[in-house]
C-alpha cells in the first residue's frame, strides 16, 4: 500500500473490508493515529482480530509508529519476532519514528538473529533515527564487518539520521573503517547513503583521496555530487583543480556542491577566483550559489568588490537580493539602496532591505518601518523590535470521514506547470493540501525559500515564509526516501505542519523518517528544478485521473 494513489483508497479498502469483515479498516486506523492515542479502540480492534490481514497489520504498526511514545512502542513491540518479514519491518519503522530511544535495545538484539535484508535495513536505520545511546558503536560495528549490502546501508543511514538529528549522542568516527566506507561508495546498493555521510563529515585517508579524484567522473550524478562535497570538506590542496573544474560542470548538483567547496579554502586566492568565475556565469544558480560561498574578507578585494556590487543592478531579484546579503555581512553595505528597496513590491529585495536595517538596529528608524504597507518590512522591523519565535497553530480537529479527493495536483508556476500525484497512505495530509488547493489558499503564493541542490518551498502567502495556516496537522510517516521530486510537509517539529510544503529538488536521505512524504512530481520536474526564490503558484488546482 505504500505506493498508492488517492483513487486506488477506495478499492483497498472494499478489497481489505470484505475480507475482514469484523477486523478494521486502514481508514480507521488512520484516523485513530491522526488523534494520537495509542491505546484508540480502532488498535484495539485490530491487534485482538484473528482474522486480520499482514497488510492490515502493516498499517496498524505504522500507524502506531505515528502516534509515538512508549505506549505505542510497547504496542509494537512484540510484532518484532513475527512469521512475516513485511510485519517486522513495519514494526521496525514504527519504533524507528517513535521517538523511544530505550528501545533500541530491543533492536540491537532482534538484529542479531534477523536473516531479511530488507528488515536488517530498517532496523539499522532505525537504531540511528531514535538516537539510541549506543547507535554510533552498533553501526560503526555494521560498517566494519557486515557483508549484507541492505545492512550496511541501513548503518550509513542511519548514522546520517544520528549526526543529523541527534548530534549530542555521536562521538568520533575514529573507529569507522575508512576503507569499508570507501569500498560502499562504490557499490550500487551503498553508495549514495556512503557518499552521503563523507559529504557531511570527513572520512577520507589521503589514498582515498587520490582515487577519488581520479575516478570521480565515473559516478552517478546525484552520488558525484556528493563526493565533490566531501572532497571539498578534506581542505587538501590537491582538491581544488577538481573544484574550478566543475564549477561548470551541467547537473547543478555537482555544479553548486563545487562552488560551496571552494569556501573550504579562504586562504586561496585561486579559490577565490574561482567563486568569481561561477559569479560571471549566467546561470542564476551559479549567480546565487557564488555569492552565498563568498567570505567576508574576500570582499577587500577590489575586484570581487566590483563584481558584487554590480549584481545589484542584475536583472535578477534573487542575483541583486544575495549580492545585498553579502555587503551586510561584510559591512559593506550602502543606505541608498536599501532604502530605495524598502519601497519596492518585490518581495526579494524587500527582504534584503530590511536584513539592512535589522542588522543596524536603529530604533527609530525601525519603529518607522513598523507603519510600512509592505508585510515583509513591517514585520521584520517588529521581528528586529521584538523577536519571536515562529511557532505552529493550534492542532487541528481529525475529521470522522475523509472526503472523496482525486489525487492529482497541477500548480501553475512562474517557472512552468508542475504535476503532482498524492499518495493515499498519508491521507490527512493529502486531505488537507486539496482542501488548501480548492480554497485557493495556494494561488498567487510563493516559493520562498529556494536552496540549490536541496529544495523549493513553498506555500507562503507574502513571500518572507511567514502567511500560513493557523492550525497544524499531524505528521504521516512513510518508508519513502526524499529522492528528487518527492514532495515534503515543512514543520517547525513534530505534527507542526500547515500550509507550506517543499519540492526536493537533490536526495536530502537525512529527512527521511521524520519529514512527512505525501505526494511526488509526476510531470514538469524539469519546471521545479528551475524554481527561484519567490517564484509563485499562479493557481493550483485539481485535476482528473
Amino acid at each position: 500500500m505504500k505506493h498508492l494513489s488517492l483513487w486506488g483508497l477506495g478499492l483497498v479498502l472494499s478489497f481489505l473490508g470484505s475480507a475482514a469483515m469484523a477486523c478494521v479498516t486502514p481508514q480507521e486506523l488512520y484516523l485513530a493515529s491522526d488523534q494520537r492515542d495509542a491505546e484508540h479502540e480502532n488498535f484495539n480492534k485490530a491487534f485482538s482480530c484473528q482474522a486480520l490481514t499482514n497488510d492490515t497489520l502493516e498499517v496498524a504498526l505504522i500507524a502506531l509508529g505515528r502516534v509515538g511514545g512508549e505506549k505505542a512502542a510497547n504496542r509494537v513491540l512484540p510484532y518484532l519476532s513475527h512469521d512475516s518479514a513485511k510485519v517486522r519491518e513495519a514494526a521496525v519503522f514504527a519504533l524507528g519514528i517513535a521517538g523511544v530511544p530505550s528501545m533500541g535495545e530491543h533492536l540491537t538484539s532482534a538484529l542479531k538473529q534477523e536473516k531479511a535484508p530488507t528488515v536488517k535495513y530498517q532496523m539499522a536505520l532505525a537504531i540511528g533515527n531514535m538516537g539510541y545511546s549506543q547507535a554510533q558503536q552498533i553501526l560503526t560495528e555494521i560498517i566494519n564487518q557486515s557483508e549484507d549490502s541492505q545492512e550496511i546501508r541501513g548503518a550509513l543511514q542511519g548514522l546520517i539520521n544520528l549526526s543529523s538529528f541527534h548530534s549530542s549522542r555521536l562521538g568520533s568516527f575514529e573507529n569507522l573503517s575508512s576503507s569499508q566506507l570507501y569500498k560502499a561508495l562504490w557499490q550500487q546498493e551503498t553508495q549514495l547513503e556512503a557518499s552521503y555521510l563523507m559529504a557531511r563529515r570527513n572520512l577520507m585517508e589521503m589514498t582515498q583521496v587520490n582515487s577519488a579524484l581520479k575516478e570521480l567522473d565515473k559516478l552517478p550524478p546525484m552520488v558525484q555530487a556528493k563526493m565533490v562535497r566531501a572532497l571539498g570538506n578534506t581542505q587538501l590542496n590537491k582538491v581544488l583543480p577538481m573544484l574550478l573544474t566543475h564549477i561548470q560542470k551541467e547537473h547543478i548538483g555537482i555544479r553548486v556542491n563545487a562552488i560551496r567547496g571552494l569556501a573550504d579554502f579562504p586562504d586561496n586566492p585561486a579559490a577565490m577566483a574561482g567563486v568569481l568565475i561561477a559569479l560571471k556565469q549566467n546561470d542564476t544558480v551559479s549567480q546565487v550559489t557564488a555569492l552565498q560561498t563568498l567570505h567576508n574578507d574576500w570582499l577587500d578585494n577590489d575586484d570581487v568588490y566590483q563584481a558584487v556590487t554590480k549584481k545589484l543592478s542584475s536583472n535578477n531579484s534573487w542575483v541583486q537580493s544575495e549580492a545585498l546579503m553579502v555587503l551586510i555581512r561584510a559591512n559593506k553595505a550602502d543606505g541608498d539602496t536599501t532604502q530605495k528597496w524598502v519601497n519596492s513590491t518585490d518581495p526579494n529585495l524587500q527582504r534584503a532591505a530590511i536584513a539592512y536595517f535589522s542588522k543596524l538596529q536603529d530604533e527609530d528608524q525601525l519603529q518607522q518601518l513598523v507603519k510600512s504597507d509592505k508585510a515583509i518590512i513591517a514585520r521584520g522591523a517588529q521581528q528586529a523590535l521584538q523577536p519571536e519565535r515562529e511557532t505552529s497553530g493550534e492542532p487541528s480537529n481529525t475529521p470522522e470521514e475523509l472526503p472523496d479527493v482525486d489525487s492529482i495536483v497541477l500548480l501553475n508556476t512562474t517557472q512552468g506547470p508542475i504535476t503532482i500525484q498524492l499518495y493515499a497512505d498519508t491521507p490527512y495530509t493529502s486531505a488537507n493540501f486539496i482542501r488548501l488547493v480548492n480554497d485557493g489558499y495556494y494561488d498567487n503564493s510563493y516559493f520562498h525559500r529556494v536552496i540549490p541542490d536541496f529544495v523549493a518551498q513553498g506555500g507562503s502567502n507574502i513571500g518572507d515564509g511567514s502567511g500560513s495556516v493557523d492550525y497544524s496537522i499531524r505528521e504521516e510517516l512513510s518508508y519513502r526516501s526524499h529522492l528528487p521530486g518527492t514532495v515534503g510537509m515543512a514543520t517547525l517539529g513534530k505534527d507542526t505542519g500547515g500550509g507550506q510544503f517543499f519540492i526536493n529538488t537533490a536526495p536530502n536521505l537525512h529527512l527521511d523518517s521524520n519529514y512527512t512524504i505525501f505526494g511526488k512530481v509526476v510531470e514538469g520536474m524539469d519546471n521545479a528544478m528551475q524554481l527561484e526564490q519567490n517564484d509563485k503558484v499562479i493557481s493550483a488546482k485539481i485535476v482528473a485521473d
